[in-house]
């Protein structure tokens, strides 16, 4: 999930506290200021951003100390304080509760998502793509493979495969189809776009309808000359073995933990390698150590020696004094 897949829809309780906002505003002319009315406006219409949300429990937080002594006041004209006016605009009780959970979720999906961009990873396969033409709808379709399976990498460093089952669950995932792996320049999406993710004998396979726009003509203009002819995806690694086949080391990706997205690329980019990298130095580290004896084993064989020694000397000794 990412998030822009956060619910943010508000609750009825919070539009019945924001429409009772305006209205006492409006009637005795005191309470918020003009963010609130906006933000009354936002949450009647159901027009809340993470961001907003944030602010929400920022100022919810704030006032919160003032509740006992304002939530239940009159003034001298009979109506709510200026604080209950304030409080119900931001949502009332009901926004305080609904933005708590919220901003938890934010901050869960932030946490996450910073995880996966500190350990994405992106391979790149040359010459698996289709692109062609539709003549009744004039739409340009583009398919490749992002992935191949039990197929060896380029030099990474070290040789990967990856794994027929590396990819169940992840064709769910939310992914988007870019170019050169740039958020910015989406062509498609599986969620309320064409594309359409698949996975075959061969590999990971992508089908999408590249846009109208500037990057879609572009990369399909480029794609027909020959000069764009790699796919890619970026991804993260749930399970992975590594293993040594002579002087190679080799890693076999069992499972991918998120697929970010598939990507058309230019030639020569770079595949980022520097997470795997970091896990194959990890295990060459494992390996040479578990190659090497313990100390501990170490001392005890010397000192086994010495004692074998020693003893040698006793015994030698002893059968000497005897024929004397």
């Amino acid at each position: 999930m990412a998030l822009k897949d956060i619910n943010t829809t508000p609750t009825g309780g919070m539009k019945e506290e924001a429409r009772k906002g305006l209205e006492w505003r409006k009637e005795y002319g005191r309470g918020g200021t003009q963010t609130g009315v906006s933000r009354a406006r936002d949450i009647i219409n159901g027009d809340l951003s993470i961001s907003s949300i944030k602010r929400m429990f920022s100022f919810f937080s704030r006032h919160e100390n003032n509740k006992a002594k304002h939530y239940s006041a009159k003034e001298n004209d009979g109506g709510p304080t200026a604080w209950r006016i304030a409080w119900a605009l931001w949502g009332g009780n009901a926004g305080f509760s609904w933005s708590k959970k919220k901003v938890k979720e934010i901050a869960r999906q932030e946490e996450k998502n910073s995880y996966i961009m500190e350990n994405k990873e992106t391979r790149i396969y040359n010459g698996n793509y289709e692109i062609r033409l539709d003549e009744d709808s004039k739409e340009t379709r583009v398919s490749g493979y992002a992935a191949l399976f039990d197929t060896d990498s380029r030099d990474l460093g070290f040789r990967e495969t990856i794994s027929k089952r590396a990819f169940d669950g992840r064709l769910e995932d939310n992914v988007i189809l870019t170019f050169n792996h740039d958020a910015n320049l989406i062509l498609d999406r599986n969620m309320g776009g064409t594309l359409k993710l698949s996975v075959d004998e061969r590999g990971l396979r992508y089908d999408a309808t590249l846009p109208n726009t500037t990057t879609g003509n572009d990369v399909a203009e480029l794609m027909k000359r020959g000069l764009l002819y790699e796919s890619s995806f970026a991804f993260t690694v749930e399970e992975d073995d590594w293993s040594k086949d002579g002087d190679t080391t080799r890693r076999q990706i069992n499972k991918i933990g998120r697929l970010v997205d598939v990507s058309i690329v230019g030639v020569g980019a770079y595949a980022n390698t520097d997470v795997a990298l970091r896990s194959k130095e990890a295990f060459e580290t494992e390996a040479t150590v578990e190659e090497t004896p313990q100390v501990e084993e170490v001392e005890q064989k010397v000192e086994e020696s010495f004692d074998d020694s020693k003893l040698n000397l006793l015994s030698n000794e002893l059968k000497l004094k005897k024929r004397i």
